[in-house]
């Protein structure tokens, strides 16, 4: 597969999963969170955290992250993700406006739920979800997965970051 080729079917792997396995070394202890993403054509990716959380505070210290993306499977000819490395921080208060609509553009319901909210509970999650920073993950490592080509299949695509 050209880099092109394997840009394409990261890109399009990105926009048809959701959770990304999230690690991150600001402590002494390596830490793992799942977290919701949306992602550019940059292969950039977002998620809402808030910076009071283990990993957020990792963030913090530490912006070096790496990841996996999958979706579960009951066979292993079926294992299909995304590995990847790089570096997460805040978007800007600048950028927020932009990444925050490539984010509600995935997650509908998170956009209703800060415009129209149902209920007195999807309000307080909107208001909440306004006011939480939103990351911006760049990979500048990615290595797609795909034993349903073979046993052990993988490529990688390096990018600046």
């Amino acid at each position: 597969m050209t880099a092109e080729a394997l840009r394409d079917t990261i890109s399009r792997f990105l926009q048809n999963h959701n959770t990304l396995s999230l690690a991150t070394a600001g402590r002494t202890e390596p830490w793992a969170a799942s977290v919701f993403y949306a992602s550019d054509d940059a292969l950039h990716l977002y998620f809402v955290t808030d910076p009071t959380t283990h990993h957020g505070q990792d963030l913090t210290r530490n912006s070096r992250v790496a990841g996996t993306i999958n979706a579960d499977c009951a066979d292993w000819t079926q294992i299909r993700g995304l590995q990847l490395s790089g570096h997460a921080a805040q978007v800007s208060a600048e950028d927020r406006p932009a990444a925050l609509a490539i984010y509600l553009d995935k997650f509908p319901a998170v956009a209703r739920m800060m415009d129209d909210p149902a209920s007195d509970q999807e309000r307080l999650i909107g208001e909440r979800l306004a006011a939480t920073p939103l990351y911006q993950l760049r990979p500048s490592w990615v290595r797609l997965i795909d034993n349903a080509q073979r046993f052990g299949f993988k490529q990688e695509l390096m990018l600046g970051s």
